[in-house]
């Protein structure tokens, strides 16, 4: 991913960055953001809100040391990952932070299995002791002789010229082997959840001058003052659950694997811990507290469909009955 970082890297400094108009106290801070990222004010506020919770500072920044605190810098992946978004002062825009996850979503899967390997050893080769402890990372609860099962596995499959190391374009192409709907899948990220986004950009006028491309549409880049708000409850065509129908998914759902529905959800690995550390002795609490951060979050948008739909792609489809007009 470091070789890419120049692309969407941007400095207070710049000539074009938008800190240079713009300060989170104006009210056009969101949406000179959409505005220069092309991403739709929707998307803005929801990745502001998340940058927010990160620690940035009043000018809307994230510093060094907001960086460096346990909950950025405890887990190994979204240490690597953070790295490639700093500037040369150790600091992250909001913009480099907006460009970077576009790029993440936009990009073909080749490209973002060259950025997964890029980022897993700085781009280098990966001998496969590093790899174990790569493997050991992903799966924390599994046997240390399968992880070493699995490693010699995979190496066998990858390491075709038996060098005992990983290269990226056999990384890469052993990706591309994997059938495109699985790999599609996994790699898949969208900043909003794929329900909530397919509503945004049907009903906003940014996004109605749609033409074939690369990405798939061309927002407008002026966009209306309709679009500055979030949908409406008609325009959702849906309702926002109570509290006591979150109370009963969760009482369904919290003995499964829930941390992929938190993270289709929009909450990250540490956040699910953190639900964990604060209910250590309710896994059902854990999730309704989580459903109900959702919920307080998202506000108008937590619509009954967005969680039904998450809930389905996760394998939990009798919660979702729940949820069921």
């Amino acid at each position: 991913m470091g070789v890419y970082s120049s692309s969407f890297v941007v400095t207070p400094q710049s000539s074009n960055a938008v800190s240079g108009y713009s300060h989170p106290s104006k009210a056009n801070w969101i949406t000179a953001h959409a505005i220069s990222t092309e991403l739709s004010i929707a998307e803005v506020e929801r990745l502001w809100l998340r940058f927010q919770q990160m620690g940035c500072n009043a000018d809307g920044v994230l510093k060094p040391e907001a960086i460096n605190t346990p909950a950025l810098s405890s887990d190994v992946f979204m240490k690597n990952i953070m790295k490639y978004f700093k500037n040369p002062d150790g600091t992250i825009t909001f913009e480099t932070f907006l460009r970077a996850l576009k790029w993440c979503e936009t990009q073909d899967l080749r490209q973002k299995a060259r950025g997964i390997f890029q980022m897993l050893n700085n781009g280098n080769p990966i001998p496969k002791d590093l790899f174990g402890k790569i493997m050991s990372r992903v799966y924390p609860n599994d046997r240390p002789e399968e992880v070493k099962r699995v490693t010699e596995s995979f190496f066998k499959t990858v390491d075709k010229r038996n060098r005992g190391q990983l290269e990226e374009n056999d990384f890469v192409e052993t990706v591309m082997s994997l059938p495109t709907d699985s790999a599609t899948s996994i790699l898949n990220f969208h900043i909003l959840p794929e329900t909530m986004r397919e509503n945004v950009h049907r009903e906003l006028p940014e996004f109605s001058n749609r033409q074939s491309n690369v990405g798939g549409y061309t927002p407008n880049p002026y966009p209306s003052p309709a679009s500055m708000r979030p949908p409406s409850m008609d325009q959702m065509g849906a309702q926002v659950p109570p509290d006591v129908v979150l109370r009963e998914i969760a009482e369904k759902v919290h003995r499964r694997d829930w941390d992929m529905l938190a993270n289709s959800l929009g909450f990250l690995s540490e956040d699910v811990e953190n639900y964990r550390l604060q209910n250590p002795s309710s896994g059902s609490q854990q999730v309704l507290e989580m459903l109900k951060d959702w919920k307080m979050r998202e506000g108008r948008q937590a619509q009954s469909h967005v969680l039904e739909r998450a809930l389905r792609d996760n394998g939990m489809t009798d919660a979702s009955l729940l949820l069921a007009p």
